[in-house]
């Protein structure tokens, strides 16, 4: 992101830009509070991942400051949905007592696309496609998409990466490990026994003692009150 917008704008600028941009975190995370994930949350980050690679396919297309800091901005504001849907799913399906191990698995993941990136990537990015695009065999090929402005060869590069994560999004909706975690994840959200049995145990602990009688009440053992004939009758023999 930062070649590119540093071939837009200007490094005072696009240190402005990045400030502004930065509230999509803001939005995302108020609109996460109101709105919630939805009935499944793996769908809904799977979902959104596909969203961001649209967004990053798209708004290198042309050489357009808004195009470029626009995308950025809704971009930042999917990604709080992203992670709330990830910590959501992984705290709900994966026993308490292994959770340690998966978030640090997924750190550690997360932290590897890092020098990935710097290593795999960017001399790809460098050598091959940046090159490619400026000469006349990539301008004839992508010339119509990605037009002759500047940075055309890091907005293939942009292109390509939007379009490998919209497919990986789109093939993990079809995967074996997607549809058994999300019926994991609807069956832990569901009461155990059903309502019925959920309606029992409200009513119960809505009425502790209705159970359990007061020894000491008169008639509590027996089910007769003081009030009765039979107390009465007890009570007159004893006076006399």
């Amino acid at each position: 992101m930062d070649p590119y917008g540093l071939e837009l704008f200007p490094v005072e600028l696009w240190g402005v830009v990045l400030g502004v941009t930065a509230t999509g975190f803001v939005i995302g995370g108020l609109l996460v509070a109101r709105f919630g994930l939805g009935r499944n949350p793996i769908r809904t980050m799977l979902l959104l991942v596909a969203a961001m690679g649209l967004i990053g396919a798209v708004f290198t297309l042309r050489d357009w400051w808004w195009l470029y800091a626009g995308g950025i901005w809704i971009y930042m504001t999917l990604i709080p949905a992203v992670e709330a849907s990830e910590q959501t799913v992984i705290q709900k399906v994966v026993p308490f007592e292994t959770q340690g191990r998966v978030f640090g698995f997924a750190a550690a993941f997360e932290s590897a696309a890092a020098p990935v990136t710097a290593f795999l990537i960017a001399p790809i990015a460098e050598f091959a496609l940046i090159p490619y695009m400026e000469s006349p065999a990539g301008r004839s090929a992508f010339g119509g998409l990605l037009g002759d402005g500047v940075g055309r060869g890091i907005a293939l590069v942009f292109l390509v990466g939007g379009v490998i994560m919209i497919l990986a999004a789109g093939a993990a909706l079809f995967t074996r490990s997607y549809r058994v975690i999300s019926v994991q994840y609807l069956r832990e959200g569901l009461p155990v026994g059903g309502p019925a049995e959920s309606d029992t145990a409200v009513s119960g602990a809505a009425d502790p003692g209705a159970a359990d009688p007061d020894p000491a009440e008169p008639g509590a053992a027996t089910g007769l009150s003081a009030d009765t004939p039979a107390s009465q009758e007890s009570t007159a023999d004893r006076r006399a």
